[in-house]
């Protein structure tokens, strides 16, 4: 099996952060969702204060609303340090080194003791981020890797190499 390219990085939150914001589906909905409803209700709330002045009752609604939108915005931020955290507990309280390989037939994973292969075919979706390209597994599953740290191969090559694998596969 012979490596055609090699990531290798170091997990952290920020990350994290830029991949529930930036690929995973469910968590970029929320984000998405979340800034729309506070729009919506901030909207709601100065209507009912302006137009209803001594009708608390009235603005209760809008501004629970905006609240629990406000809570649904910190949504990917919380599911990244859950994520950060779960990774130290598996490894005994220490983030290792994520090793990614790519070789014609597959793609192997190493993370400290743990590793896993894939399938190119398994591949169901490319995302990018500002730093970060991702190629998912599913909707909120997907390996990571840092644009800068190829350490056998370059990025740009990296990523007509995938597209030529994963040819129905669209960002």
């Amino acid at each position: 099996m012979d490596i055609l390219f090699e990531n290798r990085y170091i997990v952290d939150l920020h990350m994290l952060r830029s991949f529930a914001r930036g690929a995973s589906f469910s968590q970029k909905f929320f984000f998405r969702f979340s800034i729309v409803g506070m729009a919506v209700c901030a909207m709601a709330l100065l209507y009912c204060l302006v137009f209803f002045p001594g009708s608390w009752d009235l603005t209760v609604s809008p501004a629970v609303s905006f609240l629990l939108c406000l809570a649904l915005f910190f949504f990917p931020s919380l599911t990244a340090r859950i994520v950060y955290r779960n990774t130290q507990k598996l490894h005994g309280g220490i983030i290792p080194e994520t090793v990614v390989q790519f070789s014609n037939d597959e793609i192997s994973m190493a993370e400290g003791t743990l590793s896993v292969r894939f399938q190119y075919r398994q591949i169901t979706k490319i995302r990018e981020t500002r730093n970060l390209y991702v190629l998912m597994l599913g909707k909120d599953s997907g390996i990571i890797l840092e644009k800068n740290s190829f350490t056998i191969g370059n990025f740009e090559a990296f990523r007509s190499f995938i597209l030529e694998k994963c040819p129905s596969q669209k960002k």
